[in-house]
């Protein structure tokens, strides 16, 4: 396999692209990276900009991609579905998402500005998110 093959094969098992990196490192923060440098592909994580020490190298982009895909296929990868300024929408979808058997988790998180109201994100995990993208025209849902 090759970092193209890999980038469709994660996409493809519902991996959010948020919770990867192939290529450059300087693009996302708090993420893994696989990428490569003078013929040496390397595996890390990236934080703030600060890339850490290599957790695998080598010289095989095959074996690399191998390594990467295992190390991304063990996160949960959460998918935003619904982000909301109050419990009534959150909980329609919710219970919405949950009623078309897909397990949905509330997640809120405090105001974005000071004096905001707090926010309700509703996620799904993993693959959900394709039976979710067919359930809604956009996502994701917020306040209308």
């Amino acid at each position: 396999m090759n970092t193209s093959e890999l980038k469709q094969k994660l996409l493809e098992e519902g991996c959010n692209p948020n919770n990867f990196c192939i290529g450059s490192s300087g693009v996302m923060s708090d993420v893994y990276c696989l990428s490569e440098n003078y013929g040496k592909w390397s595996i890390f994580y990236t934080e703030r900009g600060l890339n850490s020490k290599p957790i695998y190298e080598s010289r095989n982009e095959a074996e690399a991609c191998e390594f990467y895909y295992n190390q991304i296929m063990a996160i949960e990868h959460w998918h935003n579905v619904g982000f909301f300024e109050s419990d009534e929408p959150a909980l329609k979808l919710q219970q919405e998402l949950e009623f078309a058997g897909i397990k949905a988790i509330r997640n809120d998180m405090p105001p974005l500005k000071a004096g905001g109201p707090n926010i309700r994100r509703v996620f799904v995990i993993g693959k959900d998110i394709f039976k979710v993208k067919d359930m809604y025209a956009s996502l994701p849902l917020k306040n209308a």
